[in-house]
């Protein structure tokens, strides 16, 4: 039988070759590793100098570790970031936008860009990556508020105020966020009264607005002669008695205030407030079985109206229906946990229905 060989024998060349590519695999693996430790090491270079506030030379860093590792967004967009820092708001742009080419909802990235461009007055495109970060997280609190001061750049005022709306429904202890919005009302509020008087100085609505500016500062006697002067020019004016009656309320003249809240009701029956501010007069005045229905009528149209289940439970106490009072106080405790007042009544009435537990509870809530 052959012996012949089935492969020519190697040459000198591929043995060599043989033994050293176990050598080049393992360099490759060293290789790789100290490529993976070298961009975090282009990291931890930057972050120091940055924190040493030193921004030219993060940069720098930056900028090497884009050559290196052109597909990493992290990279570009930590240099986007830097470039904003340093108000280089074109250079930050086109950074964030290489990221977003790679990886079109990559964190925060569109947020970021929305500042660059609002450093360059460009409001509409500042909105639409706002929009499109709060896409991704519609709790993004930071790109709301930044989508309402675009808003309020653009002089399109009621997105502005929605956007605040809703970060407060989200939210309703931001008191940045309530200035921003308090500043935005008031400076449309003094707006269109300018624009009003400048139509008509002498209209109903500028004497109307007038007497209401005067009772919100307290001032009750200019109040009323501007008020009784609209009455006589126009007499139909809607509102024009509640706003009168509120006045003569908070000036304890209560004969004038029942008057002109009874003339109001005729108005509009329905109406919460008049029928709480009446309701009010009727009990300090020891009608409380009249002030009832007023008070049925204002629960029915603002469920939210806690002071008048406070009063209605009162009511129901001084009428002896014990467990009709339980009911309002627990509702109106419910609405408003924190409020004293409502706790002392709870206590108080636990202590007729002889329940000494849920007596003391409420007592040591009000104290």
């Amino acid at each position: 039988m052959s012996s012949g060989r089935l492969y020519p024998p190697l040459t000198r060349l591929g043995r060599a070759l043989l033994c050293v590519f176990p050598f080049i695999c393992c360099c490759s693996w060293i290789l790789a590793q100290a490529v993976s430790q070298s961009l975090e090491d282009y990291f931890r270079r930057a972050k120091e100098l940055e924190t040493r506030q030193d921004y030219a030379g993060a940069e720098k860093i930056y900028q090497e570790a884009a050559a290196n590792y052109p597909r990493q967004p992290e990279i570009l967009k930590r240099l986007g970031l830097i470039y904003q820092t340093e108000l280089k708001f074109p250079e930050s742009v086109d950074s964030f936008q290489k990221v977003l080419q790679q990886a079109p909802q990559y964190p925060e990235v569109n947020f970021y860009l929305g500042l660059s461009c609002l450093g360059l007055n460009q409001f509409e495109e500042a909105i639409d990556a706002f929009n499109k970060e709060l896409e991704a997280n519609p709790r993004y609190r930071r790109a709301r508020y930044y989508t309402a001061q675009a808003y309020q750049s653009l002089d399109r005022n009621a997105d502005a105020a929605r956007q605040y709306e809703i970060l407060l429904e989200q939210d309703p202890t931001d008191k940045k966020v309530l200035f921003q919005l308090i500043r935005l009302l008031k400076s449309s509020t003094v707006r269109a009264i300018k624009q009003l008087g400048d139509l008509d100085p002498d209209s109903d609505f500028m004497l109307a607005l007038k007497a209401e500016s005067y009772a919100e500062d307290e001032k009750y006697a200019e109040a009323i002669q501007k008020y009784q002067e609209l009455l006589k020019k126009n007499p139909n004016f809607p509102g024009i008695h509640f706003g009168l009656g509120v006045v003569y309320y908070n000036k304890v003249d209560y004969p004038k205030a029942e008057k002109e809240l009874r003339l109001a009701l005729n108005e509009d029956p329905n109406h919460p407030r008049a029928n709480y501010y009446l309701a009010d007069i009727l009990m300090r005045t020891q009608r409380t079985d009249q002030a009832v229905p007023l008070l049925q009528t204002v629960v029915a149209a603002s469920p939210q109206y806690m002071q008048a289940y406070f009063q209605l439970g009162k009511c129901y106490a001084t009428q002896g229906k014990l467990q009709d009072a339980l009911k309002f106080w627990l509702k109106a405790v419910e609405l408003e946990p924190k409020d004293k007042m409502t706790h002392y009544q709870l206590a108080q009435l636990y202590a007729r229905l002889q329940q000494p537990d849920k007596q003391q509870y409420h007592l040591e809530i009000f104290q």
